[in-house]
């Protein structure tokens, strides 16, 4: 099998649109029910997680976990991720495990900002990103394109992004 995903095999379907709505207004209730008291110290989650060839992708966005007993709201910043998942066959998969395991660390106000597409090439040192995700909309591939130039697993990548494709 090749190294990439065939999304040819994976259009979306209203059953995936709906699951991804659903996500959606899981974690807009969610962050609408905040609450600061007895919340768990988290743990913090690298921005980056990607797999190797070409794959869905989401933009996800959340609020630092508190790392010590007197952190407060206002000292904890927004931090988005980007993330692909090998051979997702939706943007929802890539998404939903990811929220689950920024939950689990702690982190609040979870909101995924969209998909496309992002090929990782680790042997010509190459990221694209690109496309769009029919559950969550178009990510804003110049704010991905930044968080994985921040990442130093990839300063030595030529990172591209583009508006075209699928």
């Amino acid at each position: 099998m090749s190294k990439y995903a065939d999304d040819e095999n994976f259009t979306t379907n209203a059953e995936d649109q709906q699951e991804a709505a659903k996500l959606q207004q899981r974690l807009t209730q969610s962050s609408d029910k905040t609450n600061s008291s007895g919340r768990a110290i988290g743990k913090f989650v690298p921005s980056v997680d990607l797999a190797e060839g070409r794959h869905k992708y989401v933009l996800i966005s959340a609020r630092q976990p508190s790392l010590s007993e007197d952190e407060t709201n206002s000292k904890r910043s927004t931090q988005r991720f980007v993330v692909s998942k090998y051979l997702a066959p939706y943007h929802r998969n890539v998404a939903e495990p990811f929220v689950e395991k920024l939950e689990s660390n702690g982190y609040e106000n979870i909101r995924v900002l969209g998909g496309g597409r992002i090929s990782l090439d680790n042997e010509n040192k190459k990221v694209e990103i690109f496309g769009f995700s029919y559950g969550f909309g178009k990510a804003d591939h110049e704010l991905s394109k930044a968080e994985v130039d921040k990442d130093s697993r990839y300063s030595d990548y030529k990172v591209m992004w583009s508006d075209e494709g699928y």
